[in-house]
């Protein structure tokens, strides 16, 4: 719930069942907008009639596209105030300057956790310059890396941690920090998929890692804002609305099914959130208590300042792996494998098990088709302090808002409101911050000037569970995988099933089965998913066959795009705010998807299996490994500064 730690997905029956459909992003639904837009191409239209245009156009896409928009539009019409809030009043700045961004966030944005917690006060760590051999080694610096270093080097093991950029800078650093065991994608479903017994697990285990991240933050003294408080799960339309009562029905029988597996939930048909004082009436909802939030960010620097202390742990950032293997053999305890990672400056980490904590593992395919790639978009927006109760709330639509509040100063609090998903690199991202600027300021009238603006990268499992545990066919490389936009609590439980896992601990046995990266079941009973899935990604194939560009001098400063000559490779383009052109192959490295350009990150995204790749090229999302190559000297000399080797 959260952005990756991200919130996304279905909350309840409706949206599960539009998941399954195949998503189809008509031909007109990438439109003409200002030259920095997703697509480039000469435009004069204002921001606010192109705005217009694409409402008109999205509200015409397939009735077959799984994120159905037309039961949300019916009546919140999003972009008929656009001029309201002018946005250059109200948003914040986008962009950084600091050549080296790229290596502290996956985007040019930031979010809101650097207001307390500046890059500048993460940890730092040396890159790798020698082989090494350890007990375990853990790849990816994020909740599950660290989580999962923390779980083993208590219990004695000897860790090393690998990172490609800097700490934190992956999905975890751009959460919105939502801790929970009420899931986005409802029990109801759940149980669909892994029978109730398989439900209770997941609530079980999920609520543990709650817990547990307040347990360790008392036990280390980290101050976080760690504090319990209700989760509210309302309808998405007003009373009154003839789409109102049905959901509402669907909310009591997910309440219902909680309080089966043991949840503390109830309904409660005159639940209105303080604070929320606009015209809008969407009261009554369901109500989950003792759930929590906290800082992210500060939580986990308490964590690795805590890792830096202690005699069994390294971290080495900056240090890119690029391959993970299993070496020699073992049959019924004969013989003996081991796991040797290769990194990208030609060093070796030999260990005994490895760990990828990456959000997505650097492989080919197997868990990759499993999984759906998604991202979400998040403001903090200034309340002042008090005005608005302290709590979760999710709306229940199929791209569902999920809002809580985080500390901003002595007078105002940041209410932090996300939403508004789409598959990665297949639409348009820079309206999305407007439609949740609209959706809040309808809601609490009372909110002030935007702050801050991200996005994150979301998940997706097909069967509504996470991938924890051995990789498909191996016996040394455990996976974690799949967040569904609960990645914080994922993260954490990883932690503790992974270690049980090394350690040959059967405590969690249970959940071992419900995670487990080679299940059967619920995959086959997510098959029209799976195979509606597979055909929508390669039909994003297409792009070889179309350019966002036909020449480099449409680019605005500070834009990119993708140039597809018929002659020659795609080429994606980057002009800097300078005038200067960097060019680099438009090939994912992963299976040469076309990758797109996302003007709200400024980064290139690929629209196959989401890969993500920064203006300069550097990849900050796999399942690719590596950069995009450069094709000029320019983009040669970006990728070095922007990774610091200038």
């Amino acid at each position: 719930m959260a952005l990756s730690t991200l919130s996304l997905s279905s909350r309840t029956t409706v949206r599960a069942i539009q998941r399954k459909l195949v998503t189809k992003q008509s031909a007109t639904s990438r439109l003409s907008l200002p030259l920095c837009s997703d697509v480039i191409r000469p435009s004069t239209t204002p921001f606010a009639a192109a705005y217009m245009h694409t409402f008109s156009l999205r509200t015409n896409t397939s009735s077959s596209a799984s994120r159905n928009l037309s039961p949300r539009l019916q009546f919140f019409p999003r972009y008929s105030q656009v001029n309201k809030f002018p946005l250059a009043a109200t948003m914040a700045t986008v962009a950084s300057s600091n050549p080296q961004h790229t290596m502290q966030t996956s985007g040019a944005t930031d979010s809101v956790w650097v207001h307390k917690v500046p890059y500048n006060q993460y940890p730092k760590f040396h890159t790798l310059d020698r082989d090494l051999e350890t007990d375990v080694a853990v790849i990816g610096a994020g909740i599950s890396g660290i989580t999962t270093a923390y779980e083993l080097v208590r219990r004695g093991k000897n860790v090393v941690m690998l990172e490609a950029r800097d700490v934190l800078s992956g999905e975890t650093g751009r959460t919105s920090g939502h801790l929970t065991n009420d899931l986005d994608d409802g029990f109801v479903e759940i149980a669909k998929k892994h029978g109730e017994g398989g439900a209770k697990i997941a609530s079980e285990s999920h609520a543990w890692a709650r817990d547990r991240i307040g347990q360790i933050a008392q036990e280390l003294g980290i101050e976080c804002e760690y504090r319990r408080l209700p989760a509210y799960d309302i309808s998405q339309f007003p009373v009154g609305h003839e789409k109102h009562d049905k959901e509402i029905e669907e909310l009591k029988q997910e309440t219902e099914m909680q309080k089966k597996i043991g949840m503390h939930t109830r309904f409660d048909p005159n639940l209105k959130v303080k604070g929320w004082t606009g015209e809008i009436d969407q009261r009554g909802g369901m109500v989950v208590d003792n759930q929590a939030t906290f800082h992210p960010t500060q939580y986990l620097i308490g964590v690795l300042n805590w890792l830096k202390q202690q005699p069994n742990f390294q971290c080495y950032t900056r240090t890119r792996v690029m391959s993970v293997a299993e070496k020699g053999v073992e049959v019924l305890g004969l013989g003996h494998k081991t796991v040797e990672i290769q990194t990208e400056n030609g060093h070796t980490v030999k260990a005994e098990n490895a760990v990828e904590a990456t959000c997505v593992p650097l492989q080919k395919l197997s868990v990759i088709t499993e999984l759906e790639y998604y991202r979400s978009y998040c403001i903090a927006i200034r309340v002042p302090k008090g005005s608005v109760e302290d709590c979760l709330l999710y709306d229940n639509a199929e791209e569902y808002k999920y809002v809580r509040l985080t500390a901003c100063d002595d007078k105002d609090d940041y209410l932090v409101v996300g939403g508004c998903d789409h598959k990665v690199g297949q639409e348009e991202t820079t309206p999305r911050f407007a439609e949740l600027e609209q959706w809040t300021r309808e809601r609490f009238p009372q909110a002030g000037k935007i702050d801050y603006q991200w996005s994150g990268q979301i998940f997706e499992p097909v069967d509504y569970m996470g991938f924890i545990g051995k990789n498909q066919g191996c016996d040394k490389i455990y996976i974690v995988t799949g967040d569904s936009g609960d990645g914080l609590t994922h993260g954490t439980l990883a932690g503790k099933l992974i270690a049980d896992e090394i350690e040959g601990n059967t405590a969690t046995s249970d959940w071992a089965t419900l995670y487990a990266p080679n299940r059967k079941g619920s995959i086959l009973k997510s098959l029209p998913s799976l195979i509606s899935h597979d055909l929508q990604i390669n039909a994003q194939y297409k792009r070889f066959l179309q350019t966002d560009i036909t020449d480099i001098e449409d680019l605005a400063p500070g834009c990119g795009g993708v140039l597809n000559p018929k002659t020659k490779k795609p080429m994606a383009v980057y002009k800097d705010e300078n005038g200067q052109v960097h060019t680099y192959s438009a090939l994912c490295p992963h299976l040469k998807g076309v990758v797109c350009w996302n003007s709200a990150e400024k980064s290139f995204d690929c629209p196959v299996h989401g890969s993500r790749f920064s203006k300069e090229g550097i990849c900050m999302s796999g399942p690719a490994k590596a950069n995009l190559s450069p094709m000029d000297k320019g983009g040669e000399v970006d990728q070095r500064v922007a990774v610091g080797a200038e």
